[in-house]
């Protein structure tokens, strides 16, 4: 029980972390370039979706340490299974927090508005 908050508290942290820095790009984290106002830029899209593609990069790299320090567990004597699951647990959401900030980046490059080229 004890262990569920503190891997919901820590997925919590790793997406808040990673929309806050996505928040610095305009007036939100979700505003795409084109709802920002006159002005935009192929530059800011592409800032953007460099943006997004980082977070993305560095969830996964969370996920992967998640699921590294899971599999190191599950080798020891007598395991605390419930502890390795949860591990693996916040690996799985890390990586589909991940892909969340994928499918941003994808949709800002289709979007790009007409007449700007990438």
């Amino acid at each position: 029980m004890y262990y569920s908050y503190i891997r919901v508290g820590g997925l919590l942290i790793a997406i808040s972390t990673a929309s806050g820095c996505s928040g610095s790009m305009g007036n939100a984290g979700s505003t795409a370039p084109s709802a920002r106002g006159q002005g935009v830029t192929q530059q800011d899209f592409a800032t953007d979706v460099q943006q997004y593609r980082q977070h993305a990069a560095e969830l996964r790299e969370m996920a992967r340490r998640r699921q590294l320090e899971a599999d190191l567990l599950a080798q020891k004597q007598n395991p605390d299974m419930e502890r390795v699951e949860g591990k693996r647990e916040l690996a799985k959401d890390l990586l589909e927090a991940a892909d969340q900030f994928d499918a941003k980046a994808r949709e800002l490059q289709r979007n790009v508005p007409h007449g700007m080229v990438q």
